[in-house]
């Protein structure tokens, strides 16, 4: 005999319940990672500086600097971490927004850099002078690339993996100890993926307004390195179109 209908409708209620309760998880998840940290944190990660009052510094223009990228420890490991070469690649992103001011000068990249647990206060004054000292730069623009990941709840096969990289930077003196400015710049991709056997046209990536239906890119080979490069090659990007933006008023203007 089956089950009395008011057990099947208590079945479907609880299912139901549970389903609600999951997609509000990922919800609330999603908005976690979205809805904070409007500043740059760049200042958890620095010690021994002068820091202003205000994000918004000024620097006198033109500016010659140096850039760094450092990665913390706690990102290493994860299948989106970037590679030395990757993180390069973004240097050279930002130092391609920065300079198209005209007044901004990127005159040496330097290589990443990889810093204890999460970062924080890992960027010593100290420990920058050691690493410019060769370059003859007096000011550098130090930036911190970090993530967080997020599993959006989806019926069985799909899954959805969405990465949200960021990157805080600063523009310090290494002379002076003070820090001139400070920005940051952050971006999310998705990762579709189908758990089906022979699955077609996965894995694929898209961008976080967009859909499985697409827009969308299939991925040929580690699917979520591809995942961090377009996470965090967005986040470049918004870093040093904000950096170009705030060191350089007039020429946003234009």
């Amino acid at each position: 005999m089956g089950r009395p209908r008011s057990q099947e409708m208590l079945g479907v209620i609880v299912r139901g319940k549970y389903m609600r309760k999951h997609a509000m998880i990922g919800l609330l998840a999603v908005f976690v990672l979205t809805g904070c940290a409007s500043e740059s944190r760049i200042n958890d990660y620095l010690t021994g500086f002068q820091v202003p009052p205000s994000s918004k510094g000024r620097v006198t223009l033109p500016l010659v600097v140096g850039l760094l990228i450092a990665l913390p420890e706690a990102e290493l490991g994860q299948p989106t971490t970037p590679s030395p070469p990757m993180l390069e690649h973004f240097a050279e992103r930002i130092k391609k927004e920065i300079e198209g001011s005209g007044a901004i000068t990127i005159q040496r990249i330097f290589p990443p850099m990889t810093i204890p647990a999460g970062g924080i206060s890992a960027l010593s004054l100290e420990r920058l002078r050691d690493v410019t000292r060769d370059s003859g730069l007096a000011k550098v623009i130090v930036a911190v690339a970090t993530s967080q990941t997020a599993q959006k709840v989806q019926p069985w096969p799909l899954i959805e993996t969405q990465l949200f990289a960021r990157m805080d930077a600063a523009v310090v003196d290494i002379q002076t100890g003070r820090v001139l400015a400070t920005e940051f710049g952050r971006e999310d991709y998705v990762l579709g993926q189908n758990r089906s056997y022979n699955a077609f046209s996965y894995p694929r990536l898209y961008y976080r307004t967009f859909t499985f239906a697409g827009p969308f890119t299939i991925v040929s080979g580690d699917p979520y390195q591809a995942l961090g490069e377009a996470a965090f090659s967005g986040a470049a990007d918004q870093l040093g179109m904000k950096l170009r933006q705030q060191l350089d008023p007039q020429y946003a203007g234009t």
